[in-house]
């Protein structure tokens, strides 16, 4: 599926430990119309990272975007190097507030220096044939210099960008700066994205109204696929039930280690059953599992 913003985008935020290859291709089934590959590190690409080079596994039928993160120009030509031609669009991440991130000089620290980034944000253009975009936020903590930053990279080639209108000091706290989005819209003659706090009918058309040529559905989507759905008032492909099972056993053919599978599939559990009747109790029960078998007896009781 080519990119383009002909019609309002409503999209599947990137978010480590959450969107991997299984939960986009759900999210794109519930009418996400694209979706986001988790952080891949292009350092770790460069070392032939195996577990990293699997994260770029992609069955989604959406528009697919595949986020990475680096700081030094000198390696973006791995770009061209590596398996990405599954995908429709590469995002540079310049927004993530983690510590480890930022302490490396990536995520949202690339917002500290702005040359630096105008140079990496350059070499990844050059280095492949796909659109590029980037994801930012409001400014690395008291220095807003979002604006300046989006200039930048229009100048440098990119595509489209996708705001968090929210600083790294304030992480995902507080609520997002509105007035900022259609101040970057009226800044830049590229498309914009909504990312931060959409979660209702109304968001979305506030977003469209001040000309954001889509939005990014990030936490609101953890456990919750239908919300594309309802977003779009189509009718959902299949049952909550359906989903967790789906997930579930995409999953199995990525992790070999059962240990290693039940405990990084817990926590989509316990998302997926926040709103379901009784899900203090589920939840307490989901905590203790430490076997397929058990998460497997858990779906056979869970209502269609």
């Amino acid at each position: 599926m080519k990119l383009n913003f002909d019609k309002f985008i409503i999209a599947l935020a990137p978010m480590a430990g959450v969107t991997d290859f299984a939960f986009r291709k759900i999210c794109a089934d519930f009418g996400a119309d694209m979706v986001v590959t988790e952080m891949i590190s292009l350092k770790a690409l460069e070392h032939n990272s195996k577990q990293t080079e699997k994260m770029l596994r992609e069955e989604s039928e959406a528009i697919r975007g595949c986020q990475v993160f680096f700081h030094d120009p000198n390696i973006a030509s791995l770009i061209s190097k590596t398996d990405f031609e599954k995908f429709d669009f590469i995002d540079l991440n310049c927004g993530c507030p983690a510590p480890k991130i930022v302490k490396n000089h990536d995520g949202c620290a690339m917002m500290k220096d702005i040359e630096n980034s105008g140079k990496v944000i350059s070499a990844l253009v050059q280095n492949t044939n796909k659109p590029v975009s980037v994801k930012f936020r409001l400014g690395f903590d008291d220095q807003i210099n979002y604006i300046e930053f989006a200039k930048m990279c229009e100048e440098c080639g990119v595509a489209f960008l996708t705001l968090h209108a929210r600083t790294r000091e304030q992480g995902y706290a507080g609520q997002v700066d509105k007035s900022a989005y259609e101040k970057l819209v009226n800044a830049v003659n590229i498309p914009v994205l909504w990312s931060g706090d959409i979660a209702t009918k109304e968001d979305i058309e506030y977003a469209k109204s001040i000309g954001c040529a889509g939005v990014m559905i990030g936490r609101h989507a953890m456990g919750n696929p239908e919300i594309f759905s309802q977003l779009k008032n189509i009718l959902p492909p299949y049952s909550k039930k359906q989903a967790i099972t789906t997930h579930l056993n995409l999953l199995k053919t990525y992790f070999r280690n059962e240990k290693t599978l039940v405990a990084y599939f817990k926590k989509h559990l316990l998302w997926y059953v926040k709103s379901t009747p009784l899900a203090t109790e589920t939840k307490l029960k989901i905590m203790q599992f430490d076997s397929l078998d058990q998460i497997e007896n858990l779906l056979s009781e869970l209502a269609d």
